[in-house]
């Protein structure tokens, strides 16, 4: 643990009676002043996460620590931690200045010293002025930046927020991602967000913990997840892929649909059994005798921003391309892609092999040098 780690969970389990464990053996460090979001699908442990930090539950074993002190049994209200609800749970009966004040008014604080942190509160979600207004009368997004300030009020170290973006509409939902990596580094104090959303994850966080099955899967930069998923679970999870079985011929080459292509992995076994990933928008539609790949188009969708095209090589392998250009179904096309374009995932290989993996050949390249 470094001395930056403000929580540490130690091989950490938790089980409700005789179902499987919601959180098995999950080891992990959170560091001050960072966003960190848990993503995960529904019912892998993201939530349970939460409450283990905020004190709403206790972990069945291992040990949940902030700054170096054992928090199993610390109740919920004696940790610097608060939390912005998926449903915001603000009191309808009272305005946006009472609902902001109610943990000040509990713990006791002088009037002058609770109407000076609400305003500043308000003021940091851009809300000054809206002390009178009804919660009824507020926009799901109002509503939102109330929550968060009734959270920051209390000047927490951490603030946990649980899928806080879920119910509102696209546009708005970008633009609070926006507000609220904004707000955060503006506080510098540490988020732990949670959703299902890979966009909302690669856009808004410093780190991700990529969670299934209890199990914290891969953790990292959002670029380091995207560009370099560990296993199968993860390339499919974050983001789009085309995932084909292949085998590692020796370092820098890699076989699959029958032929075989420059990569950029190394510290593989020779002829090791291997999955390949390559994202959608790495194809490049070209000429079909210029492609490293030759395939059938199946369907065009149009997204917008770009075409969504399904296609099929000869040994029976889906393809999905991402591209600006146009093709028609029953087109013969060729797909050409860059040695960096390939990812090659050691299939059963945990995210600390696939570190040391990394770290093995970093080293040997800086000797080398």
């Amino acid at each position: 643990m470094n001395n930056n780690t403000i929580i540490q969970f130690k091989d950490v389990t938790k089980q409700f009676a005789d179902d499987q464990p919601v959180l098995d053996h999950v080891n992990f460090e959170i560091e001050r002043g960072k966003f960190y979001t848990l993503l995960g699908p529904s019912g892998c442990g993201k939530t349970t996460i939460l409450r283990l930090i905020a004190g709403f539950t206790q972990p069945t074993s291992g040990e949940v620590l902030f700054d170096n002190h054992i928090y199993n049994h610390v109740p919920a209200n004696k940790r610097q931690v608060n939390t912005v609800f998926q449903d915001y749970a603000l009191f309808p009966h009272l305005n946006v200045f009472e609902n902001v004040a109610f943990g000040l008014r509990i713990q006791k604080f002088k009037e002058k010293d609770i109407e000076k942190k609400v305003k500043q509160a308000l003021s940091f979600v851009n809300l000054a002025g809206y002390e009178e207004r009804e919660v009824s009368e507020m926009s799901g997004g109002q509503r939102q930046r109330v929550a968060i300030a009734r959270a920051i009020v209390n000047e927490p170290q951490v603030i946990l927020l649980d899928e806080p973006l879920s119910a509102l509409d696209l546009k708005l939902r970008t633009q609070m991602q926006y507000e609220l990596r904004d707000l955060q580094r503006r506080l510098g104090i540490t988020f732990i967000f949670v959703t299902h959303d890979q966009e909302e994850a690669l856009a808004m966080s410093d780190e991700i913990f990529v969670i299934n099955k209890g199990k914290i899967q891969q953790s990292g930069t959002p670029i380091d997840i995207y560009d370099e998923p560990v296993n199968r679970f993860v390339a499919d999870f974050i983001g789009e892929s085309n995932i084909v079985k292949g085998t590692m011929i020796r370092d820098f080459l890699v076989s699959f649909t029958g032929k075989e292509f420059e990569c950029v992995d190394q510290g593989i076994a020779e002829n090791k059994k291997v999955e390949v990933v390559i994202r959608p928008e790495d194809l490049h539609i070209v000429p079909w005798e210029q492609g490293k790949l030759q395939v059938k188009v199946h369907s065009t969708l149009f997204r917008g921003v770009h075409y969504e095209i399904i296609c099929h090589d000869s040994a029976g392998n889906e393809w999905l391309v991402h591209s600006t250009k146009k093709a028609k179904a029953g087109d013969t096309i060729g797909l050409y892609f860059d040695p960096e374009a390939i990812h090659v995932m050691v299939v059963g290989e945990t995210e600390e092999e696939f570190d040391r993996r990394l770290e093995s050949y970093a080293v040997d390249d800086t000797s080398a040098n």
